[in-house]
């Protein structure tokens, strides 16, 4: 049994009402105070997770909302949800992939797996659509009703998370790890699409490794990971081959989607890029670029799901 099996093998809400802190959130940003919540109340909310942080600034501000045009998006073959005759094989495609994950992180698949909310997306190599992937889940878990999603742009090494979404540069999180940015507030960006926030991958650093294996980055996870019981936190990271960086971060998340390319990802590469991951996370695949035959069904199975057009 090869190892895509047994990872594939190995992948097996108890939401309640929206709580007082995520109502602040939708209103100010994640960690912003709400009307009826002074600094110190937010702070020591967070004293038992992270210590992040030396408190607001007494001018401090919640980021400005990030204007994404959704109809750039749906020109390019994304997910939409604001209109249901744009691009319906592509959406319904991330809805499918969507619940698995969902399944692990919430629901009966939420025993085996720690921080199972926090999903990184990768490949094995680069160019095989995991940057695509994971703006398409992000905007597919964004409709969801009852749940919030935070898309982390951790490919610190080639950032594009924000060149696909047609935003430009801002602070993000390796100017965190840095400590440039004072505080986690400043790098969590609303959008104008509900319920989506951004971290950006922020400035190129020499020692990205380093700072992602602190006790800082540590910390931060587990800040995400259990700040609000109805996020989902999506990463984009680096292909896994030839990069540390994707092997010291999957040590932090509890679920990995592989991005893999129909007619270019070699198995021999698949195979040792997943086996230098996490090996307590829930590993799910998909087939990316897959083409349909005359039949009209994908010519490769996959597990989580199939998307197709661009990388």
């Amino acid at each position: 049994m090869s190892i895509i099996q047994k990872a594939m093998e190995k992948t097996t809400q108890g939401n309640q009402g929206e709580s007082k802190a995520k109502t602040s959130e939708k209103q100010q940003g994640w960690d912003a105070p709400s009307n009826n919540q002074t600094r110190a109340d937010v702070l020591s909310q967070s004293s038992g997770h992270t210590g992040l942080g030396n408190g607001f600034p007494p001018a401090w501000h919640p980021p400005a909302v990030i204007e994404i045009d959704i109809h750039r998006l749906q020109e390019m073959g994304m997910v939409s949800h604001t209109n249901e005759k744009a691009n319906v094989t592509i959406t319904n495609e991330y809805r499918a992939i969507k619940q698995k994950l969902f399944h692990n992180a919430f629901s009966a698949g939420a025993q085996f797996h720690q921080r199972a909310n926090l999903v990184m997306v990768t490949s094995a190599s680069p160019q095989e659509g995991k940057t695509f992937t994971a703006v398409n889940l992000a905007l597919s878990m964004s409709s969801e009703k009852d749940k919030t999603v935070l898309l982390v742009d951790a490919d610190v090494l080639k950032p594009g998370v924000s060149d696909l979404l047609g935003i430009e540069t801002r602070p993000g999180l390796i100017d965190f790890l840095q400590g440039q940015v004072s505080t986690l507030s400043e790098i969590i960006y609303p959008t104008s699409i509900p319920n989506l926030r951004i971290i950006p991958a922020g400035q190129p650093h020499h020692l990205s490794n380093e700072l992602l294996a602190s006790n800082k980055m540590e910390r931060l996870m587990n800040e995400l990971a259990h700040r609000y019981p109805d996020r989902m936190v999506i990463f984009d990271c680096p292909p896994v081959l030839g990069v540390v960086e994707t092997m010291t971060l999957s040590k932090l998340l509890g679920q990995a989607l592989f991005v893999v390319e129909q007619d270019k990802s070699r198995l021999d590469d698949i195979e040792v890029a997943v086996s230098q991951l996490n090996k307590d996370m829930a590993i799910g695949f998909v087939m990316n670029k897959a083409v349909r035959n005359v039949l009209g069904q994908y010519r490769h199975g996959h597990d989580y799901g199939a998307t197709e057009d661009q990388s």
